[in-house]
C-alpha cells in the first residue's frame, strides 16, 4: 500500500500536469504564438513576387524610326500587391532602361532619357493595387537617336523596375519598396537597319 504522503503528491504533479496542458491548449485555441511563429507571419505576409515583363512594337528599326517600349508589371503572387505611382523613367525613379550593342558587347550610355525623384507618397490614394495575376503596364515612346542609337547593329534592351520609395512611406500597405530590390525584365533584341535612300 503507498504512503499517503505519495498520493498526495501523484495527485498536485497530476493537477499541476493538467493546468499545463490546458493552457498549451488555450494558447492555442485564442491563436497565440512564440515569437518564432510570428517571424514566420511576417517573412509569409513580405512573399511578394512581381515579374515585369518588356515587348517592343517591332524588331526590325530604320535608324531615324520611333520605338515603343511596352512594359508589363505582373503580380505573381498570391496576395494583393500595391506598387507606387506615377510610375517614371530613371535610376531615382521606378524604371531603368539598359541597352547593349550586341556586336561589340557594350552598354551604350544613355544621357536624354530623364531621371526624375518622384515626390514621397502623401497617402494610400497613391499607390496601384494589383491583385493576384493582375497587369499594368507602361509605354515609353522614343527616337531611337534619344536612346544613343545612331547606327544600324543589333542591340539587346533590358528594363529594371526598383521602388523609389523605402518602406517606411508605404503606409503599412503591402507594396513593393525600395527594401525589395530590383527586378529585370526578359531580354529583347532589336534589328536597326540604315533607312532607304
Amino acid at each position: 500500500m503507498r504512503h499517503p504522503r505519495l498520493r498526495f503528491s501523484e495527485r498536485a504533479a497530476w493537477a499541476l500536469c493538467s493546468l499545463l496542458c490546458a493552457a498549451v491548449i488555450t494558447n492555442r485555441i485564442v491563436g497565440q504564438s512564440s515569437p518564432n511563429e510570428s517571424r514566420t507571419d511576417d517573412m509569409d505576409h513580405k512573399k511578394l513576387s512581381l515579374k515585369v515583363s518588356l515587348d517592343t512594337d517591332k524588331a526590325r528599326y530604320g535608324i531615324r524610326d520611333e520605338i515603343n517600349i511596352r512594359v508589363l508589371l505582373t503580380n505573381t503572387s498570391a496576395s494583393p500587391l500595391y506598387i507606387y505611382a506615377p510610375i517614371e523613367w530613371g535610376e531615382s525613379a521606378s524604371l531603368s532602361l539598359w541597352m547593349k550593342d550586341m556586336l561589340s558587347g557594350r552598354d551604350l550610355q544613355q544621357t536624354i532619357i530623364a531621371d526624375s525623384l518622384p515626390p514621397p507618397p502623401v497617402s494610400k490614394d497613391e499607390f496601384i493595387e494589383l491583385l493576384p495575376n493582375h497587369i499594368y503596364g507602361v509605354v515609353l515612346m522614343s527616337k531611337l537617336s534619344q536612346l544613343n542609337i545612331e547606327k544600324k547593329g543589333t542591340y539587346e534592351l533590358t528594363i529594371e523596375y526598383h521602388s523609389p520609395i523605402p518602406a517606411s512611406m508605404s503606409f503599412h500597405l503591402p507594396a513593393w519598396t525600395r527594401e525589395d530590390g530590383t527586378v529585370s525584365s526578359n531580354r529583347v533584341t532589336i534589328k536597326v537597319e540604315a533607312d532607304p535612300k
